[in-house]
């Protein structure tokens, strides 16, 4: 029987998918909150996420959009049977939109993740972890997205929200900075679906 080729392959619906949306200040600067959501067969063209993801760039009612770059990768894996992926990384600069253009930024992404999630088939939410294993997730995905370690984390307050099966965390790093992250189960492995770093108050 003959197998599709590379071509054919990669231009099918990839079996998994994963979106991140990195919310930064300015161009290039590292992101302040970071939007991860990673799902099994998204029913959607790999071209209508793309499209969906650009509009995030006009969502704060600006004349003009918000300063942004999206990154698309698509591939194979050939570990034991093939499995086709997709990866989008959107980076959007928000700085200078003030509260109000930040807050419409983050609900936009909140509204996009929802409608991808519904759009996911076979894609198990499962159920609650204990908050320890939730930490440790959210642990790792901060000392790799700031470049710290996670040795020097130490929780300042921890909450969990049932409707959502999550866990909230809030941190404070050795060195005075402090994070966050949004831990919950997505094919019954812990994983960290949003994390972000607060700015510190401005010195008088």
């Amino acid at each position: 029987m003959n197998q599709p080729s590379v071509t054919e392959r990669v231009s099918m619906k990839p079996l998994t998918t994963t979106v991140i949306v990195n919310i930064t200040d300015y161009p290039d600067s590292e992101p302040e909150t970071s939007w991860i959501i990673a799902l099994d067969s998204l029913d959607l063209p790999v071209e209508v996420a793309i499209s969906d993801l650009e509009t995030l760039a006009w969502v704060a009612g600006e004349e003009y959009p918000v300063m942004s770059s999206l990154q698309c990768r698509q591939g194979i894996h050939n570990w034991g049977a093939s499995s086709s992926f997709a990866e989008f990384i959107m980076n959007l600069s928000a700085g200078g939109l003030g509260a109000l253009g930040a807050t419409a930024v983050d609900a936009a992404v909140r509204d996009l993740f929802r409608k991808f999630r519904q759009r996911a088939r076979s894609d198990y939410w499962g159920d609650s972890i204990s908050e320890e294993d939730a930490s440790r997730v959210a642990m790792a995905r901060i000392a790799a997205q700031y470049n710290v370690q996670s040795e020097e984390l130490s929780i300042r307050r921890a909450e969990v929200d049932a409707t959502n099966q999550s866990h909230e965390f809030w941190f404070k790093h050795a060195d005075g900075r402090n994070f966050g992250a949004v831990v919950g189960i997505v094919k019954e492995s812990p994983t960290c679906m949003r994390v972000w770093r607060e700015i510190a108050p401005a010195r008088e």
